[in-house]
């Protein structure tokens, strides 16, 4: 198997996955995270809404059952949203809490390859996306390409911990997570994929270096509550 068979079956495999427990995802990220990611959205789409301007065209990557694009248009009135995943179910199920007026299109796409011109958007949003594609590079310069020059980008991120955190990592992560995921979405593959994910996944160093090389500036990180389990990328 050559090398872009063998990302095109991981990608294959991870979609699949997500679109097997798209119907339960909210109600188990609920669960797991006791409502706080909640509050990570929204802490990072106040953010990026600082200096949006009017009608700003904003790209939600990664965008799942559009828990983010919604939070977007509800909070950047005039806001249009293309809201992009890999996973259709996910798109599908999301569709359900568009509101009337709310300018949000989804779109099942690709992250490695976005079916977007160059400079298409005016600021990007994503929520735990980006640990998830096969070659990260090859999509962070896709990213880049597709948001204007100077435009802001927002990514919350789980990232590979630089020092050891037993509770999270081994206890909570390791053993509780999938047992809880398993118990709302009825999938314990799904939820020990999220710690493999985590253990393999780059640092928060490791990421911002990689979104300077390929040409955002201005990268910042910030831990998020509680004990900086969650991780919130600024760029522009």
């Amino acid at each position: 198997m050559t090398t872009s068979q063998s990302l095109a079956a991981e990608g294959a495999d991870v979609r699949g996955m997500f679109d097997r427990v798209a119907k339960r995802y909210d109600a188990a990220n609920r669960v797991m995270s006791a409502g706080i990611d909640v509050l990570w959205r929204k802490k990072a789409i106040r953010w990026l809404a600082q200096d949006a301007g009017t009608a700003p065209r904003i790209l939600d990557l990664g965008a799942g059952t559009l828990d983010g694009a919604v939070e977007i248009a509800r909070r950047i009135p005039g806001a249009r949203v293309a809201g992009a995943d890999f996973a259709r179910e996910m798109l599908r199920v999301g569709r359900g809490k568009i509101r009337a007026g709310a300018a949000i299109d989804t779109h099942a796409a690709d992250g490695h390859r976005l079916p977007y011109r160059d400079a298409a958007f005016d600021a990007a949003f994503s929520a735990f996306c980006v640990r998830n594609f096969a070659d990260l590079p090859v999509a962070m310069r896709e990213l880049r390409r597709v948001v204007r020059p100077g435009g802001r980008v927002a990514i919350l991120e789980f990232f590979r911990p630089e020092r050891p955190r037993f509770f999270f990592d081994k206890v909570y992560n390791g053993r509780i997570l999938p047992l809880v995921g398993w118990a709302v979405t009825g999938d314990r593959d799904a939820y020990r994929y999220l710690p493999r994910s985590i253990e393999r996944f780059c640092s928060r160093a490791e990421f911002s270096a990689l979104l300077a090389d390929v040409g955002f500036a201005q990268v910042a990180t910030r831990a998020l509550f509680p004990s900086g389990v969650a991780t919130l990328v600024t760029a522009s």
